[in-house]
């Protein structure tokens, strides 16, 4: 596998099974801090996890599940969700690359939707050092091959979408130079075109949903992410509101 990338990807560590990958990366910087760009990919996950300590569900050798080792330093604590909307725009871009005729979104506050089914997920998981990032661990899953899907799961995949088949290897390719553009333009100080194209195609933008915020549901218009990550909220008396993920459960199909 050939690359013009810089650094994302350049070296990989591919494992047949691992419990998680984002497990093994932190393995590696515990014991030794890798190269930036390191990715840690594996055919099996066998506890692979998603936001709030769910499992993320995968056929083996089906599809992608990888994890990367980014050190961005450059970036304060307080704006660490800028780094989760610029891997969460790297996933988006691959996806409309080869997904033309079906809306593709990000579903607040980083998995990535085609309709309304989820074809990938992130979990980022961050160090701090001081005021600063130190490290973050960046697990992506992104379903590729895999046609189905346990009950209960409401998935899809390239595959499923394009009746086609993909080279995994050629789609981490893909993922890896996606990744190291979003990643520069946030080190090069572009925080805002980031925000700006994260919520342009944020799932259910400006539109009228129904929400269970803090178990009730309601009907809530979805104004937007803010630059510290909480979702903005209109209420049906007009007021606005902002929240943690943990606090809101969407109705998917």
């Amino acid at each position: 596998m050939t690359s013009d990338n810089l650094f994302i990807g350049l070296n990989r560590i591919h494992l047949s099974e691992t419990d998680s990958t984002n497990n093994y990366a932190r393995t590696l910087v515990r014991d030794k801090l890798p190269i930036e760009g390191t990715v840690v990919t594996a055919d099996k996950q066998t506890n692979g996890r998603g936001q709030r300590s769910n499992s993320w569900v995968t056929e083996p050798k089906s599809n992608l599940t990888c994890s990367y080792i980014l050190r961005p330093a450059f970036l304060a604590a307080k704006d660490q969700f800028m780094l989760s909307a610029s891997i969460a725009l790297a996933v988006f871009d691959l996806v409309c690359d080869e997904v033309k005729d079906q809306p593709v979104k990000i579903k607040w506050p980083n998995d990535i939707l085609v309709g309304e089914k989820k074809i990938a997920g992130i979990l980022i998981e961050n160090s701090l050092r001081g005021m600063n990032l130190d490290h973050s661990i960046v697990g992506i899953g992104l379903n590729v091959n895999q046609t189905v899907f346990p009950n209960g799961i409401n998935g899809t995949s390239l595959k499923s979408i394009l009746n086609r088949s993909f080279e995994i290897d050629d789609v981490l390719s893909w993922l890896n130079s996606k990744l190291e553009k979003r990643y520069l333009q946030l080190r090069q100080g572009q925080p805002q075109a980031i925000l700006s194209q994260f919520n342009q195609n944020l799932f259910a933008f400006e539109e009228e949903r129904t929400l269970k915020l803090n178990g009730a549901e309601n009907r809530f218009i979805i104004r937007g992410v803010r630059p510290s990550g909480e979702l903005q909220l209109e209420h049906s008396d007009g007021k606005n509101s902002i929240h943690q993920h943990h606090e809101i459960e969407w109705n998917l199909l």
